[in-house]
């Protein structure tokens, strides 16, 4: 079993696309003298992968060896969603269009307002597309050969923002955003089947499926995922029906991170001292005392069918989690972070009615990875908080006490960008 090439790190993201390389260049100098360990760039599948098995990674030659040679290493997020549609997106770059010819319409994701998401493969597609992405991280993993001495970790893209979640609340749905309850995403045809087979394998008879959820069924055909009005309070949630629903859908969501990951691990294993790394999203709102959690449930998050209010289940993470720490232990690699965001976040902000508690939520979420003895990183929710210092101070408050080993920052433009920035960042550093 391999050991951590360090303690506390502190990387930094780079631009979404680079275009004015001289420019950039500059900011590497200027991370290298503040401190920085790494720079993360996303490898956009739709730029590289234009057409099947053809690779271009000219822009990606140019952009690692300045990362490198201005001494600092390189973190690529191998991202495989598109860019366009979620927050802080200034490109568009959909996913290789060939995928839609190879798989259809049935591999977008689809929501109960009745929209289809191009932004990534649907959780339900990816044992049939797994040649696809081996193709990528082989090819990946072949072409910069030389340079993975350099890769401090890859971070695997498994959903869109390539955080491991549904596209609950992206553009492709209307009013689903900060801070409603956001859309079920389980309404494509692979999607109800797979909710058909998994509670027929669970009830094996109907007689016994109506006796739990107190329904009237015929047959396992007519089971179906909640029509949009159902799902609107926490006793609904909660109801047996309720219960196997988010059960199946966190699980679907689970088991297609594990085997993306799972991919990745037996890709990449040995590939230099090279670590992966996983991201979960920190889905702050309607988490506090009396909120419902279905921000949380309709990403996929967790789910109603264990108590997502404890500290044993580490208030719903346990089995996300547990993704994770089995992984580990089944190919005997430890070296797979995962990343947590809003750490530069207070309980209760915003409006009183979004009841945030994201401070609350980087620390359960922290303390049930260190229980699994899961390495758990951070990054900051947006871009335009570190200009606060109030924003910093939390970011110091849950590396001092919340376990954390280190931060990647949204984005290295904005580090550099104020005062506040560079002093912070360079104390990070120091302190750390």
């Amino acid at each position: 079993m391999s050991t951590y090439v360090n303690g506390k790190v502190f990387n930094v993201m780079a631009p979404l696309t680079v275009d004015n390389f001289d420019h950039f260049s500059y900011e590497l100098r200027e991370m290298k003298k503040l401190g920085a360990t790494g720079v993360s760039t996303d490898v956009w599948w739709g730029l590289v992968e234009k057409q099947d098995q053809q690779f271009d990674w000219s822009y990606y030659d140019k952009l690692s060896s300045l990362i490198i040679d201005s001494g600092l290493k390189w973190v690529p997020i191998l991202s495989f969603h598109q860019c366009g549609g979620n927050v802080g997106d200034t490109c568009n770059i959909p996913i290789p269009s060939w995928l839609w010819s190879k798989y259809g319409q049935g591999a977008m994701t689809k929501s109960e307002q009745g929209n289809f998401s191009k932004e990534f493969l649907s959780v339900w597609t990816t044992k049939k597309a797994i040649s696809d992405y081996s193709d990528f991280m082989s090819a990946f993993k072949n072409h910069f050969h030389n340079k993975k001495n350099d890769i401090y970790e890859i971070n695997i893209s498994l959903g869109p923002a390539g955080e491991l979640r549904y596209p609950s609340y992206n553009s492709h749905d209307q009013n689903t955003g900060y801070p409603t309850r956001g859309a079920i995403q389980a309404y494509s045809s692979s999607a109800i089947q797979s909710f058909k087979q998994y509670i027929k394998e669970k009830y094996k008879t109907v007689g016994a499926l109506n006796n739990s959820w107190g329904f009237n069924l015929n047959s396992f055909e007519l089971v179906m995922p909640p029509t949009p009005s159902l799902f609107y309070s926490k006793e609904e949630q909660e109801t047996k029906y309720g219960q196997d629903f988010y059960e199946w859908y966190s699980k679907s969501l689970r088991d297609h991170g594990r085997e993306l990951l799972s991919l990745a691990v037996d890709t990449f294993r040995n590939y230099g001292n090279t670590q992966l790394g996983v991201k979960v999203p920190g889905i702050h709102w309607r988490v506090a005392p009396g909120g419902d959690r279905m921000a949380e449930l309709n990403a996929g998050l967790i789910s109603t069918d264990q108590n997502i209010y404890s500290d044993k289940t580490g208030h719903g993470y346990n089995r996300i989690i547990s993704m994770i720490s089995d992984l580990k232990k089944e190919k005997g690699f430890d070296l797979i972070n995962l990343h947590f965001t809003c750490l530069e976040m207070d309980n209760n902000e915003g409006p009183e009615y979004a009841q945030s508690y994201a401070k609350a939520l980087v620390f359960w979420v922290s303390q049930e990875a260190q229980r699994q003895g899961v390495r758990i990183l951070g990054e900051n929710a947006l871009a335009g908080t570190l200009y606060s210092q109030r924003a910093w101070d939390n970011i110091e408050n849950a590396l001092l006490f919340g376990g954390y080993d280190g931060v990647t920052f949204l984005r290295m433009g904005n580090v550099l960008g104020s005062s506040t920035g560079r002093f912070n960042f360079r104390n990070l550093v120091e302190t750390f």
